[in-house]
């Protein structure tokens, strides 16, 4: 895979008042959208009528659907943000930028690398040591039994 490549999430909610056909095919226009923006479509989700946590334009339900794509030039995305919003059976949608594979592995590396310091951190021994303790205890005896 090319590594200019920059993979994103397209998530989606179409009006629910509309026919199961239209659903299918606002989810189409909006794959050609982003193939026409020349994105690289990896992934479609059939939307879905799922009820919704809080009502969006009054509606307490929607269609969830969402499409993942890679696009060599971000600059597409902002025409393609454009255009969902001009689409008036979306409702809502959100963009996301994805982790490349390159960012995912260096990002666990980061996080071996934190846990390994903090177990070697829990290994280390205590400053004051029990048998520290005692010594102390013992040389306050005699400071206290020469006064």
């Amino acid at each position: 895979m090319d590594d200019s490549k920059q993979n994103y999430e397209l998530a989606f909610h179409i009006n629910p008042n509309l026919e199961e056909a239209k659903v299918t095919g606002v989810k189409e226009e909006l794959e050609k959208l982003v193939t026409d923006h020349a994105g690289v479509i990896t992934y479609s989700k059939v939307p879905e009528k799922t009820r919704l946590s809080y009502p969006i334009n009054h509606e307490r339900s929607a269609f969830f659907g969402y499409i993942q794509f890679s696009l060599t030039d971000t600059s597409k995305l902002a025409e393609i943000e454009e255009q969902l919003r001009l689409n008036n059976d979306v409702m809502r949608y959100l963009m996301l930028k994805l982790q490349t594979d390159a960012e995912r592995a260096k990002a666990m590396t980061k996080l071996a690398a934190h846990k390994e310091r903090q177990e070697r951190r829990a290994k280390k021994p205590d400053a004051k040591k029990p048998e520290d303790g005692e010594k102390i205890e013992q040389q306050l005896e005699e400071i206290i039994g020469g006064l």
